[in-house]
Formats: structure tokens, sequence, C-alpha cells
């Protein structure tokens, strides 16, 4: 049994960040987001959760606000699309700058199309924004 396996016998909830610098995701946006409290550094903040899939399956994408934002602009392209996240900036640095553009591989893009298609759980969804939600709040 291989570590995916593990996981969604173990649960805790497919909850996905960027941060390293250089680290991407590629995805299709699959349901509305969700609005994630917390606390960081004592501040409290606001985070919003993107439930996706990847060519790998489902993951509930935990980005800032200015991020969803600009997702949002491409919504009439969620069931056509699969983006590609880019993450550019140092581990703990908040000003971090995310890269945000369509796939530019057109087999990626049809594999996380396939999954969107295929449908995830709510309950699946559901499990993936407590968890964020307890790991939020610290």
């Amino acid at each position: 049994m291989g570590w995916q396996d593990k996981m969604k016998q173990w649960g805790g909830g497919d909850v996905s960040f960027l941060s390293e610098d250089g680290e991407c995701i590629t995805f299709c946006v699959i349901a509305d987001p969700v609005l994630i409290k917390g606390t960081f550094q004592k501040q409290e903040t606001q985070r919003i959760g993107a439930p996706v899939v990847t060519a790998d399956g489902f993951t509930l994408l935990t980005i800032g606000k200015r991020v969803a934002r600009r997702l949002a602009k491409y919504e009439k392209h969620f069931k056509e699309w699969a983006f590609d996240l880019i993450r550019h900036g140092e581990p703990g640095d908040t000003r971090s700058k995310y890269e945000l553009k369509r796939c530019d591989f057109p087999d990626i893009e049809k594999a996380c199309l396939a999954k969107a298609k295929a449908g995830v759980p709510q309950e699946d969804i559901d499990e993936a924004i407590k968890a964020a939600s307890e790991i939020a709040s610290g």
C-alpha cells in the first residue's frame, strides 16, 4: 500500500499549500471556494480553500485572497482549462508572488479535466475543509 492509499485510509484531509520557491501545482477547479479562518504569528488570517483536482486526484488548495481573485477571473473556463499556480518566494516570505496561468501541457490538462469530470464525493471535500480549518487554527 502506497502513501496515497495509506493517507486515504488514515484520514486527515487532502490539503495543499505552496510553501517553497518555484513550487507548482497544476489543477482544475471543481467546486465553490470556502473561507478558512485561522491564526498566523498571533494574527487572525483568512485564506481561501479551493476544491481542485490534479492529475493525482482531489485536494483543497489553500491560497490567499489575491490569488483567489485572479483565479475567479477565469471562472467561465473552469470546466475546460487546467491552471498552473507557481510560487515565487522563499519559505516563510509573506511577500511571495504567485504566477497563475493556463497549463501549457495538453496531456496534463487532459488528465486534470478527466479527474474533474469524474467528480469528487462531497464528503471528501467536507473532510478537507475541516482539516484545513484545524490546520489554520493551529
